[in-house]
């Protein structure tokens, strides 16, 4: 299932809020906001802000946020994501099988659309621990 929200009171100082949807398309920046949005958005879920996972729910089911960009959605621990980093992929694999994503298509910003998916299960679909961007149609669609 995918939600589709869009974003309507944006404000920060004196900005455009063209420019801030602008600064709002890239992932390390959208997810400071998106991880304390997401906690309104489904109210189940808490921000911990914890070691390799962003919220939990009354469960005990641990959720990590990650956005859907330009360059696709890289579903690794972060710290393996980005630069010069490296994946180790057992250590990777074995993350994806304890958490949930939240995955955040920020593309079209002030629209956001989210989808929750089981690591295990993208691991199987997405061997290299991305979704290309050609593929973002047929994920969210599904």
């Amino acid at each position: 299932m995918v939600d589709t929200f869009r974003i309507r009171n944006i404000r920060f100082g004196d900005l455009e809020k063209e420019d801030i949807h602008e600064i709002l398309k890239d992932g390390r920046l959208a997810s400071h906001f998106l991880e304390r949005q997401l906690e309104i958005w489904y109210p189940h879920l808490t921000f911990v802000d914890g070691r390799g996972h962003d919220h939990i729910d009354e469960e005990g089911n641990l959720y990590d946020q990650k956005c859907f960009t330009k360059g696709g959605l890289a579903f690794a621990p972060s710290n393996m994501i980005g630069g010069s980093r490296s994946i180790n992929e057992e250590v990777a694999t074995e993350h994806c099988k304890k958490i949930i994503y939240i995955c955040c298509d920020i593309i079209d910003f002030p629209t956001v659309r989210v989808k929750f998916a089981k690591g295990s299960d993208l691991m199987k679909e997405y061997k290299n621990f991305k979704i290309p961007k050609s593929q973002r149609e047929n994920f969210f669609s599904k």
